[in-house]
């Protein structure tokens, strides 16, 4: 998994390097987890979304986060989050929440201009909003013939959109900031905190082949 890391977990708050470095260079305490104390209650509902008919969890769980994050708490969380430790060559991730069931984690990232993810798909669900500025999304189609995904759509993503997906090679994207502000999103994932560097994110190898992007509007 990509990115710079830093790991924010209740009681204890660890900041840490890359995801594929293990030295933790600062851990100070915080009573509470971010999530709770900037928006309270969106954990509970994120669990109770769980709890429900495994297909639709990811559209409960997104629409759990359009529900929650109204102006006054996404601005809230948009300036906690900025103000934290960041890397300037990579995108950040910091840890919000880690179910103590580990049936989810909620990580805010920070993508600064010119910074974006690989192109991957994911071993498990996931849900997620932009919460300030503006990230541009590709989506890729797997060919298993030759086991390469290719290009097939862009969108942009502004503030206050949402999007979920299942894990599996049918959702296969890349994530990027191509404007000059930074941007803020809030990310979801069905899965322990213990394995967000190993188990998220499966990387994918893109084809050459050439294919013409069709615009399609947000989600």
């Amino acid at each position: 998994m990509c990115g710079s890391f830093v790991m924010q977990t209740s009681p204890a708050v660890q900041s840490l390097p890359a995801a594929n470095q293990a030295t933790a260079v600062g851990v100070h305490v915080q009573s509470e987890s971010l999530l709770e104390l900037e928006v309270p209650g969106l954990a509970e509902s994120i669990r109770q979304a769980c709890l429900g008919e495994a297909d639709l969890v990811p559209y409960r769980v997104r629409q759990a986060l359009n529900q929650a994050l109204d102006r006054a708490s996404t601005d809230r969380l948009v300036s906690t989050i900025m103000s934290l430790p960041y890397s300037a060559q990579t995108y950040t991730r910091h840890l919000l929440y880690a179910d103590p069931a580990g049936m989810f984690t909620v990580v805010a990232l920070r993508w600064d201009p010119t910074q974006g993810s690989p192109v991957h798909a994911h071993y498990t669900w996931c849900a997620y909003r932009v919460l300030s500025g503006v990230l541009s999304e590709s989506h890729f189609e797997y060919d298993r013939s030759v086991e390469q995904a290719y290009l097939f759509n862009r969108v942009t993503r502004a503030a206050g959109q949402s999007v979920c997906g299942h894990g599996g090679m049918d959702f296969i994207h890349r994530l990027h900031n191509d404007g000059d502000q930074t941007v803020v999103s809030i990310h979801v994932y069905g899965i322990d905190a213990a394995r967000m560097s190993t188990h998220v994110n499966r990387m994918v190898t893109v084809s050459l082949r050439a294919e013409t992007p069709s615009q399609a509007p947000g989600k």
